[in-house]
């Protein structure tokens, strides 16, 4: 008998025996195949895993949208209620001696009910003033508003004390002057109804921070668990120091560390079953390799789609000269004559008409003057261009041979638009340009802009070309001249940074002026499909004058725009340096609501900047640059004089109601129509909206275009000398930098002088039609008080 032990042994044998053979080549296979599956499904879960992130990273980020826009929104108004605060007379009159702090905080805390703290401080305070109630960060924001003139953002002082509070501090001007600091101390319990409704987040964590996104920042409210985020977003709140910081996790790190370890196992094996199915396969089938043909280098090239080569055609340099004749003929003995019109050298530029007060000879003497300037500032090299009137070859070339004869070296870039001559003077190295243009003026006007070592030239400094002129004050030497051509350039910078999400279509009118030679071809750089209309460039101005804020002289735009079915259509001045706009439905929006839509894009990157706005600007647009972020500051019209204040003040940009806009922000600084239009068509087609939808949620009340008084030369500028000295509105706040501002309750009218023609400007704007009849009512009244033989044009 078998003992139990070797009958178990034998029976497990036979048992074997009788099994089937199994192949380990099969095992492998389906062992690989298992593991698959279940990478597969691991890989599955990763998926679901991605989407969820995904789903909680929106709804992150659109709380994180809302606290941005409902903290903006809070302050927002609590800047603006200061900013009117200190404008009161009390507050004016403690720091111009008329009232007393008393009086002046009484009345602050009278507006501003929720005030904890009013303090009036001199604008010469110091880091070293501390006194007790104040903290330094307090005097910090101070010291930044009396320097810079503008509202600092709004910070939050002294957190997790019995002594919380939000600081706004605003300066008090007289005119143009900072006299004085308001500084208006807010609850700290203001932002609890915005910030204590969020107790929870999807994942990861939300932070409303104060600070500059450094190590060190403040962290007033903080929802879910900052730890467990992987990447980390920032936003900005416009006006103030708050920043909203959120993360959320990723799928691997919404794991714990187990779960981790058992994944990365999975995804080890599925890569070892995948290399076993490999060589099991190759083992089982053994397939003989076939040699595939090998392409010669011949037949994968021709194989190639040829490209056709296009050249562009070369911008024309040479505009038609204008007959000579006695009044364009020119002493050649380098004389200069002193006997020159005083008249022509205004506010800030020398312009006047071509054969009464302007001829070669004065263009030549004006050449030395500006040489003579130049050379006085360290300038060696020059450049100079002409826009497409008539006089502009005989009235640069004298101006160069002037240029010339002073010492200073030139370079001539031909027929170009203004602000290619400016980006000419900061491409080529030399920061000093002259401009032969007339600008938007009749073609019998022509003219110079001039800039000397970074500097525009105005006010006295152009006055003292016309001195040293009379006074013989000028240089000598021998300058050599080039030509160089810097469109390709231009076009090339402007391009490169800018390019639309999709094609707009544009028509463009160019008003027959020198912008036309390169405006359709910029805007189709940038991705815009063009209609050109009156861009043949002729100085006689057939079709219209080229003065895009004049509504009449855009009726052929509006046509056009509407036989097109284009989505907006662009007009530009003489010289290419103002921006007109009329919309797909035919209104013509106006430059300082354009600037309410550039503000609101710069602000976006450049949280808390100063934004200029001249005296012919809405009363609404303070109030836009102030919701977005930024801080208005109104100042007199003029290029050269908001170049000057955008230096001082250090402005992001800046714009004029007559269509000049000026961009720190990514480019040069100077005036530029051509650039604006891109940067306009930018925001435009970034939006996704049609472009109308877009400029109706701009802000508008009733207003009027520019209108204008014309008048003999210098009339104009002693009729505002005098209207300033009787004209009286009593129930209005004055503002005296550029003519007479008179600003009601509910709307505003201006009367100033123009610096480039003999007239008088004048513009009203209000929140209804009766409010704007009443205000130029009331205009009416004190302008034929001053002068009953106007002939006034509302």
């Amino acid at each position: 008998m078998k003992k139990p032990a070797l009958q178990a042994t034998t029976a497990a044998r036979k048992l074997a025996l009788r099994l089937p053979k199994i192949d380990p080549m099969a095992l492998g296979m389906v062992v690989g195949v298992a593991l698959c599956i279940w990478g597969v499904m691991v890989c599955a879960h990763q998926l679901w895993m991605l989407h969820k992130a995904d789903t909680d990273q929106q709804q992150l980020a659109r709380l994180a949208d809302w606290v941005v826009d409902s903290v903006a929104e809070r302050f927002e108004r609590e800047r603006l209620e200061v900013a009117e605060a200190a404008a009161l007379p009390e507050v004016r009159g403690y720091f111009l001696g008329t009232a007393d702090a008393e009086q002046a905080q009484a009345a602050v805390e009278a507006m501003i009910g929720r005030s904890e703290t009013v303090r009036l401080h001199l604008p010469n305070v110091e880091k070293t003033d501390f006194v007790d109630g104040i903290s330094f960060a307090a005097l910090d924001m101070l010291m930044r508003a009396r320097e810079s003139g503008t509202a600092p953002p709004v910070e939050l002082h002294w957190f997790g004390t019995d002594r919380q509070r939000f600081s706004i501090v605003q300066p008090v001007f007289d005119g143009e002057n900072v006299i004085g600091l308001l500084e208006v101390g807010l609850p700290g319990s203001l932002l609890s109804e915005v910030v204590d409704v969020i107790d929870t987040v999807p994942s990861g964590y939300l932070d409303l921070r104060q600070g500059d996104g450094s190590w060190n920042d403040l962290v007033i409210k903080s929802v879910g668990r900052g730890g467990s985020a992987e990447q980390t977003d920032s936003l900005t709140v416009p006006g103030t120091m708050f920043r909203v910081t959120y993360g959320v996790g990723s799928s691997f790190m919404m794991l714990d560390t187990r779960n981790r370890t058992f994944l990365w196992s999975m995804i080890g094996a599925c890569i070892v079953a995948a290399i076993g199915l490999v060589v099991v396969r190759t083992r089982l089938r053994k397939v003989k390799p076939v040699r595939a043909k090998e392409d010669s280098l011949a037949d994968i090239v021709s194989s190639q789609p040829q490209e056709k080569i296009e050249l562009d055609e070369k911008i024309l340099r040479k505009i038609k000269q204008m007959e000579p004749d006695a009044t364009q003929s020119r002493k050649r003995d380098g004389t200069v004559d002193a006997d020159i019109d005083a008249t022509m050298f205004r506010a800030y530029d020398i312009r006047g008409i071509v054969g009464e007060m302007l001829s070669a000879d004065a263009a030549y003497s004006i050449g030395v003057a500006i040489g003579s300037e130049g050379q006085a500032r360290g300038v060696s090299e020059i450049c100079v261009a002409r826009d497409g009137r008539k006089s502009g070859p005989m009235l640069s070339e004298a101006l160069i041979d002037g240029l010339r004869n002073s010492g200073l070296d030139v370079i001539d870039i031909g027929a170009v638009p203004t602000p290619v001559l400016y980006f000419a003077a900061q491409h080529l190295g030399t920061a000093s340009g002259v401009m032969v243009t007339g600008s938007h003026n009749p073609p019998d006007y022509n003219g110079f802009k001039i800039v000397l070592a970074g500097e525009t030239l105005s006010g006295d400094d152009i006055q003292s070309l016309h001195q040293r002129i009379i006074e013989g004050d000028l240089s000598s030497g021998s300058g050599g001249v080039q030509e160089i051509d810097v469109v390709e350039d231009y076009i090339d910078a402007i391009a490169g940074d800018v390019q639309l999400e999709q094609t707009l279509k544009v028509v463009v009118d160019a008003g027959n002026g020198i912008a036309g030679a390169i405006a359709p071809r910029l805007l189709e750089e940038i991705g815009c499909e063009v209609v050109p209309l009156y861009c043949e460039v002729d100085g006689t101005f057939p079709n219209h004058h080229p003065d895009p804020s004049v509504p009449e002289n855009l009726s052929d735009l509006r046509a056009t725009v509407a036989k097109f079915d284009a989505d907006l259509g662009v007009a530009f001045d003489g010289d290419g340096d103002r921006l007109g706009v009329i919309s797909k439905q035919g209104e013509m929006v106006f430059p300082d609501r354009l600037l309410m839509l550039f503000a609101r894009d710069v602000l976006s990157r450049k949280p808390g900047a100063a934004i200029i706005y001249d005296v012919k600007c809405t009363g609404h647009l303070a109030a836009e640059v102030l919701k977005a972020g930024g801080s208005p500051v109104m100042w007199k019209t003029g290029h050269s004089f908001i170049k000057g204040k955008m230096k001082e003040i250090g402005a992001e940009l800046a714009g004029e109601m007559s269509g000049h806009f000026f961009f720190s922000e990514r480019w040069y600084g100077f005036d530029d129509g051509l650039y604006s239009a891109c940067r306009l068509l930018e925001i435009l087609a970034a939006d996704g909206r049609e472009a109308d939808e877009v400029f109706e949620e701009l802000p508008k009340g009733v207003s009027t275009p520019e209108l204008k008084i014309h008048t003999k030369e210098g009339d104009n500028y002693r009729f505002v000398d005098r209207f300033q000295k009787f004209a009286n509105f009593e129930t209005a706040r004055i503002t005296t930098i550029d003519g007479i501002r008179a600003d009601f309750d509910d709307g505003w009218g201006l009367v100033r002088s123009s610096n480039t023609t003999p007239c008088l400007v004048l513009r009203f704007d209000a929140d209804n039609e009766e409010a704007l009849k009443r205000i130029q009512e009331t205009f009416r009244e004190q302008i034929l008080a001053v002068d009953d033989t106007l002939e006034l044009p509302f």
